[in-house]
């Protein structure tokens, strides 16, 4: 898989994000990256970064060659050499440090592409990274994992697959399948000799044992998307009930209107909140109810969906008032498994029957509190996390599969070999059962980049910044 620095062009960008900053790192990678930054890099500390060692910073100045202001100085700057393989691509890098205003780091990003330079495309970076086997693909995916992780748990999640933590589970399955498959092709190559082959029972076991795990990893996939997109959490009930107010509780802001008048809130507003590391997303709904207001009837329909499609719902009623006949309505959408009972307004006293709230939603424990108060905020985050670590699977050995292709190869891998062991079963040749065992060891593969194309790549470092 590794591909030598000289096959490609020194590339370049501006790798921070765009605007003012104090500082701003343009990164330069590949064959000519160091000679080319020596063109206009005037060091105080060595005469040319040709003869700097590798991981070594250099203050200086970018010069320009057709007398910019200041004598031709363009930036102060700090110049890091990385020579390969001890770099990020495991080719000759050089990243400079300049003042973070957007036209110096576009002028210095300029200044080396006239010197020899090219821009990157998104991703080339890491790409090269991957290509010069620096990592694996999963590592290289992780990389953007950890650019966009949006909590404690997405973050340590992404920071382990970098370290190789879901690489390695796969590169187990990987290695016990290619042991399976030597046996199955020593069976098929020579099908007239006495050759010792696993016999049909263990090869049923080892497989069985396979699928098993590959299992585990797809059923915690669920949990993976929950770091990925955070867990969608609907507030759901009928007008009036406080679900403006407790949403505001949560996010810490007023983030929605509140008024005593029914009907405030029309369409799904939708915050973000982190509890215990898990990412939330809250959607305070419009109050399910019959109306004849058009525009009200709208945010009740779209409410309902949010609430179908719901990871969690916080059911909210009035505690202040027995149950009415809006309240059990929103109660018959509602997943029972997947609910958190909320009696609101508990300041001005529960006539709400518990029994009752239990009968309706079979018996999930209700939590009390007062959005306006804000007392029984702290019992309603614990149940949040609770629920959310319940419905998820147990944590695996490695990490959780947060990536959609990740999640893809593992299904059509689990297929091949329900399928091989369908084979196997019915006392099929040994090719046949060869091809499936084949066919999920590829899918297996794909993780990792031990079977890549073109276009896969391409569309997968396409997501990237310019400058990773």
């Amino acid at each position: 898989m590794s591909l030598l620095a000289d096959d490609w062009d020194t590339i370049v960008a501006v790798a921070t994000a765009k605007g003012e900053a104090p500082i701003a790192v343009v990164r330069m990678s590949g064959r000519e990256a160091i000679a080319i930054a020596d063109q206009v890099f005037r060091a105080r500390s060595v005469k040319r970064l040709a003869q700097a060692p590798s991981a070594t910073v250099h203050y200086g100045r970018i010069v320009e060659e057709n007398g910019a202001p200041g004598g031709g100085v363009l930036d102060e700057v700090l110049v890091t050499v990385f020579r390969a393989p001890r770099s990020y691509t495991r080719e000759d890098m050089v990243e400079v440090s300049c003042h973070g205003g957007p036209f110096v780091q576009e002028r210095i990003a300029r200044l080396l592409q006239r010197r020899g330079a090219r821009p990157s495309a998104p991703g080339e970076f890491t790409k090269r990274a991957f290509l010069n086997g620096r990592m694996d693909l999963a590592q290289a995916e992780a990389v953007l994992d950890l650019i966009r992780a949006r909590g404690d748990a997405a973050l340590k999640n992404a920071a382990e697959q970098l370290e190789g933590s879901l690489s390695r589970t796969i590169q187990n399955l990987r290695s016990e399948l290619l042991d399976l498959l030597a046996h199955l092709e020593v069976a098929v190559d020579f099908p007239d000799e006495e050759v010792e082959i696993l016999d049909r029972g263990a090869m049923l076991e080892r497989l069985t044992s396979l699928g098993v795990q590959i299992e585990s990893l797809l059923r915690g996939a669920s949990m993976g998307r929950f770091l990925r997109e955070g867990i969608r959490t609907v507030i759901a009930g009928r007008p009036n009930v406080g679900k403006s107010s407790l949403l505001n509780r949560l996010v810490g802001v007023d983030r929605a209107i509140v008024t005593d008048v029914p009907g405030t809130t029309r369409d799904a507003i939708e915050e973000e909140v982190e509890l215990n590391g898990m990412r939330f997303r809250l959607v305070d709904t419009a109050g399910y109810t019959e109306t004849e207001d058009r525009v009200e009837r709208i945010g009740v329909a779209r409410a309902r969906q949010w609430i179908l499609n719901s990871d969690l719902t916080i059911f909210v009623v009035d505690g202040s008032e027995p149950l009415q006949e809006e309240d059990r309505r929103v109660a018959e959408l509602l997943s029972p498994g997947r609910v958190i009972p909320v009696i609101n307004k508990c300041d001005l006293g529960t006539v709400v029957s518990r029994g009752e709230l239990k009968a309706l939603l079979g018996g999930a424990p209700e939590v009390k509190v007062s959005a306006r108060e804000g007392t029984g905020m702290g019992e309603l985050e614990q149940a949040l996390v609770q629920k959310a670590a319940r419905e998820g699977p147990e944590a695996p050995e490695g990490s959780w599969v947060t990536n959609l292709r990740h999640r893809d190869c593992l299904e059509r891998s689990q297929a091949a070999l329900k399928q091989s062991l369908k084979t196997l079963g019915a006392h099929e040749p040994p090719e046949f059962v060869s091809a499936d065992v084949r066919e999920a060891l590829e899918a297996l593969g794909e993780i990792v980049g031990e079977v890549t194309t073109d276009d896969l790549l391409d569309q997968i470092f396409s997501q990237f910044c310019i400058g990773k």
